[in-house]
């Protein structure tokens, strides 16, 4: 991993902390407002947390259809065995798989419909995804595959060989696709320190550190060779 650069932000809540930790000195009432400040100012309550914008240059040109990821660099609590698994769509439109390239959550059905007007036949060699092959089917059809390792599932067409796309396994749930401009959007991360991956066409090795407040947008272009 490289030295990178680690971006933190001052902590605004370091008062309220103060003054809510000495509760005796205050009413119930007054109390139980400082706590709420407390929750509401680090994050503690449901819904806050922060983004990280940016934009990705590779070889000094913005680039598009990369992935931009962000790995916990502390322990991260697993997700509850009775959550619902996440649900991505993979579509097949115009001879062509959309999006091309779909980072996912570990453990996420991916449902490959077909809007074209004429019959696909979805495959992966990959191991990871048990080189799954879904058959043909036709349009308005769809068929389903759950991803439960971590990794990069190749996807691939039996009946038309131009057809390509990438399905990304990953860990964590902060990661984005990088738009045309080569701009991208993480959202609700917690607070905490992260390592940052890219993929382009494979993973690169170019890795940054970063430090993210509780709320609040943090900054962070982006630039790696090829």
């Amino acid at each position: 991993m490289s030295a990178g650069i680690r971006w933190s932000a001052a902590d605004p809540c370091r008062a309220f902390r103060s003054r809510a930790a000495d509760r005796s000195s205050l009413g119930p009432r007054r109390a139980a407002t400082a706590a709420l400040l407390v929750i509401l100012l680090t994050g503690g309550a449901p819904g806050l947390a922060a983004t990280l914008t940016g934009r990705l240059m590779i070889a000094g040109a913005p680039s598009s259809d990369a992935v931009v990821a962000l790995r916990s660099l502390a322990p991260v609590r697993p997700p509850s065995s009775g959550a619902a698994a996440p649900h991505a769509v993979m579509d097949q439109r115009h001879l062509s798989f959309q999006p091309g390239v779909l980072p996912v959550l570990r453990g996420t059905i991916v449902e490959f419909t077909n809007s074209d007007d004429v019959e696909h036949n979805v495959f992966s060699p990959s191991a990871i995804a048990d080189a799954f092959d879904l058959g043909t089917y036709s349009h308005g059809q769809s068929r389903n595959v759950k991803l439960d390792q971590v990794g990069e599932v190749h996807v691939l067409c039996n009946i038309h060989m131009e057809m390509e796309a990438h399905i990304l396994v990953l860990d964590e749930p902060y990661f984005a696709v990088t738009d045309a401009k080569g701009v991208y959007a993480i959202r609700d991360v917690p607070a905490g320190e992260y390592e940052l991956s890219v993929w382009s066409n494979g993973w690169l090795p170019k890795t940054e550190a970063v430090t993210l407040p509780a709320t609040g947008e943090t900054h962070l272009d982006v630039a790696a060779p090829r």
